[in-house]
């Protein structure tokens, strides 16, 4: 009962992969041809039947050898990959169709434009000299991300012609294509919530359990994240309109099997789908460990298989929480990490994991986490202050320009950075 899991970094840690399949001996790793990925290679070389690489000609052979049942990813770059290799093994995943439309973020609002699920505009450019054109058929303000990206890359947001002709052309070169949409304006929301929300969705033969509606934290501008927790701040109203709205996302687009992690954003019109995601989300297993005792890395590998896994929406009476600390969007590099021990006296801290050390490189316009401190309180009221009182304990130097720069966790969150 051998499973393949194709791996570079993502949303799920080797270790969150080895401990959550019970039987790592049976573990098949494709790796990435990534730094990351080959920098992991002695770890799960140690523990897995066989680690194997991407780029190996004879790959598919190697692998039907081992007699695999199953093939999964928890990375979003690895999805067409993972799609290429279980179509040449006759194994179930997202077809090359499917993984189009859950990793080009065009062809998604095209979709789910078309299916009347969404109707928010956008159009997507690959020169410098249709931007003007591009903002004349969707109007300012405008979102600029990438056609294909994770980890919000050089996702910015535009409010003034002048300042779009001064971006588009850097993110062009960087990125080749880029989507250009419409700014969904949120609801207002006291500090530090965030005006949206995901839904974690596990699908079984086209049948959709939305496990969680994963409440969010403030965003750091332009749009990376600090933080999230179950349950959501949202009466029964709202989070009936929010699983409605997944459920149409996830139909329109024809995802059949696997988890899924839509974002949402919470307008005076109601919901609007941000982005549907063909993998869990980023630290969503944590979460989901921690506060429901479910294992979602064997969840996805069980359902890989083609076993039908019980499954049932989880239903808490705390608030479990994850904040990270966001890196600044200066390049430089991180010279001390402050504080370890910060954290031990704060009520409903329980842990307090280090993402850095000294001499990691930070910069540029993504989600960089430098730390993730995970909890539980008793409501939302108490997360306000706990994320408060996390916010004013933590604190990192840099070495930024040749200089020494010392920033607390608020500093870093209450960025005014775009």
């Amino acid at each position: 009962m051998s499973i393949v899991v194709v791996y570079d970094q993502g949303a799920v840690s080797p270790t969150e992969i080895l401990q959550g399949f019970t039987e790592p001996q049976a573990l098949i790793l494709v790796l990435a041809g990534s730094a990351h990925a080959q920098r992991v290679r002695p770890l799960f070389a140690e523990t897995c039947a066989a680690v194997h690489d991407l780029e190996d000609v004879d790959l598919v052979e190697r692998l039907r050898g081992h007699g695999v049942t199953g093939v999964v990813t928890f990375s979003e770059p690895m999805l067409q990959a993972t799609s290429v290799l279980a179509s040449a093994l006759g194994l179930r995943f997202h077809d090359a169709g499917l993984v189009e439309r859950l990793t080009n973020k065009h062809v998604q609002r095209r979709r789910l434009r078309a299916a009347g699920v969404d109707e928010t505009g956008s159009i997507v450019i690959s020169r410098a000299d249709e931007w003007d054109s591009a903002v004349e058929r969707v109007r300012l303000p405008v979102v600029i991300k990438p056609a294909r990206g994770v980890s919000s890359r050089n996702t910015v947001l535009i409010d003034e012609l002048e300042a779009g002709r001064s971006h588009i052309g850097p993110i062009l070169r960087e990125e080749g294509t880029v989507v250009v949409e419409k700014y969904l304006r949120g609801i207002d929301v006291p500090e530090p919530f965030g005006d949206y929300v995901s839904v974690e969705t596990v699908v079984q033969n086209g049948e959709r359990c939305h496990l969680a509606i994963t409440g969010k934290l403030r965003l750091v501008p332009p749009f990376r994240e600090c933080g999230q927790f179950w349950p959501p701040r949202l009466d029964t109203a709202a989070r009936e309109s929010v699983e409605v709205l997944a459920d149409q996302a996830i139909k329109a687009l024809g995802v059949e099997s696997g988890i899924l992690h839509t974002e949402i954003k919470l307008t005076p019109d109601g919901p609007r789908i941000i982005e549907v995601n063909g993998r869990v989300g980023g630290y969503i297993p944590e979460l989901a460990r921690r506060a429901a005792a479910i294992d979602l890395i064997d969840v996805a590998g069980r359902i890989a298989r083609g076993e039908r896994v019980e499954i049932h929406p989880v239903d808490l009476d705390r608030v479990y929480f994850q904040f990270t600390t966001p890196a600044p969007t200066e390049s430089g590099t991180v010279s001390a990490v402050c504080g370890a021990d910060a954290l031990k006296d704060v009520p409903g801290v329980v842990h307090r994991y280090p993402l850095v050390r000294p001499g990691t490189e930070v910069g540029g316009v993504w989600t960089h986490d430098l730390d993730l401190v995970v909890g539980d309180v008793p409501d939302h009221e108490a997360l306000a202050a706990t994320i408060e009182t996390i916010m004013s304990r933590i604190s990192y130097q840099f070495e930024i320009d040749g200089r020494r720069v010392d920033r607390s966790a608020r500093d870093l969150v209450y960025s005014t950075a775009r």
